[in-house]
Order: C-alpha cells, then sequence, then structure tokens
C-alpha cells in the first residue's frame, strides 16, 4: 500500500475527524472529557468546528496527513504546534456554548485538562525556543501496525531536526512504544489529578515525553 504524506484541507476534517474517534474507542478519559461525545454525528461536527476555529486563530497548529495514493482514503492525521518565536500562554480549555452537558462536565475537562498540560507548561517555561509539541496522532483501526505512525511522527520529527527544535509529547500507554522508536524518552509517567468531586472517574495515566533538540 503506497503511502504518501500531506496537508488535509478544511473539508477533509469532516472526513477524519469521525475515524479519530473511532480509532481512540473511548478508551480515554481525558479527550472524552476535552472532546465530548465523539461516538456521535453531533460531537463529532461540534469537534470538527472546534478544530477549525483553533487553527485559524492559532498560527502554531500544524496538521499533517497520510493517505493511500491508490485510494486518496486518509489512513492517519496528526496535529502539532510548533513554537518558534513566541512562547504559548498557558490557556485553559474553554469551547462555544452547548459544548458540554452541564457546568460540571466543562468543570471536569477543565480541570483534567490542566493536570494533562501540567509538565508541557512547566517544559516549555523552562526550555529555550524552538519547541515542537504533539497534540494528536491517530490512525484508522485497520491501518494500524502498518507504518502510518510511523510517517506521522517523521513529518514532526524531520521538521524538528531542520530548525533545531525539542519536541514534546503527551504519550498514552498504547502510544509510549512508537515514540521511543522516534527517540523520544520518557520523564515522568503519572496520573491525571482532578479535585476530590471527581474521583469516581476513570483514571487515565500518561508518560510526559521529550525528544532532545539536534543540531
Amino acid at each position: 500500500m503506497p503511502l504518501a504524506l500531506g496537508i488535509p484541507t478544511d473539508d477533509e476534517f469532516q472526513v477524519f475527524v469521525p475515524m479519530m474517534f473511532e480509532a481512540m474507542g473511548g478508551r480515554s478519559e481525558f479527550v472524552n472529557a476535552v472532546w465530548p461525545d465523539g461516538h456521535t454525528k453531533e460531537g463529532q461536527e461540534m469537534s470538527v468546528q472546534r478544530f477549525l476555529f483553533l487553527k485559524q486563530i492559532d498560527p502554531s497548529t500544524r496538521w499533517s496527513k497520510v493517505t493511500d495514493t491508490d485510494t486518496g482514503e486518509i489512513l492517519g492525521v496528526a496535529q502539532w504546534n510548533v513554537y518558534e518565536d513566541a512562547k504559548p500562554q498557558e490557556m485553559i480549555v474553554d469551547g462555544p456554548p452547548g459544548t458540554w452537558k452541564n457546568d460540571d462536565e466543562k468543570e471536569f475537562a477543565q480541570e483534567i485538562f490542566k493536570s494533562f498540560m501540567e509538565e508541557r507548561w512547566k517544559f516549555i517555561r523552562e526550555n529555550d525556543l524552538p519547541i515542537i509539541a504533539l497534540n494528536i496522532m491517530t490512525v484508522a483501526p485497520k491501518h494500524q501496525y502498518q507504518g502510518v505512525g510511523t510517517l506521522l511522527q517523521k513529518w514532526g520529527t524531520d521538521l524538528a531536526d531542520k530548525i533545531g527544535a525539542t519536541c514534546i509529547v503527551e504519550a498514552t500507554v498504547e502510544g509510549r512504544w512508537l515514540y521511543e522508536k522516534g527517540g523520544f524518552v520518557v520523564q515522568r509517567h503519572h496520573l491525571l489529578e482532578v479535585p476530590q468531586k471527581f474521583q469516581g472517574r476513570q483514571q487515565q495515566r500518561i508518560f510526559f515525553m521529550t525528544r532532545p533538540r539536534r543540531s
């Protein structure tokens, strides 16, 4: 199967966002909270609009895709933030009215987001630019373990080597091995912490990983 890297068009978000949620399979409490109802058409459409809005307002945002050149099918996508000239503001997650079902769901999303971003913000504060952060990488379930993820990762690491950047990622247990193959090293392994009122929710572990800059 011939694979090719490319940049998705805005119209293609309608195609690959459902694939992203299918690939994640509802296993990530972080994703479920921050991007709710990904298993529904309504939730997917809301996520499409939020992704496109963030892409429009944040010049650091870069998306890449891998396609099957025979069929044109999008097999996987990744989203990075490339910080070359200025460090980002440490902002809390938000969304348009209706993103969350109620105030408790929004509060939980914001609390788990803060815990997820804790190590990232600390690293960015304490280290020099350029820094490239990998936010999302998903591969269609039927095309996993066929080199798609490796190619998506290579897009970011090649750019990092070109501009002399450090790469960072918050990896899941499933994704850790792929990033280690790409030169990432685990810096911290921890549970995402939330206030006591949310302790009954499913807990999630992440690996904060870095890939050193290469001169």
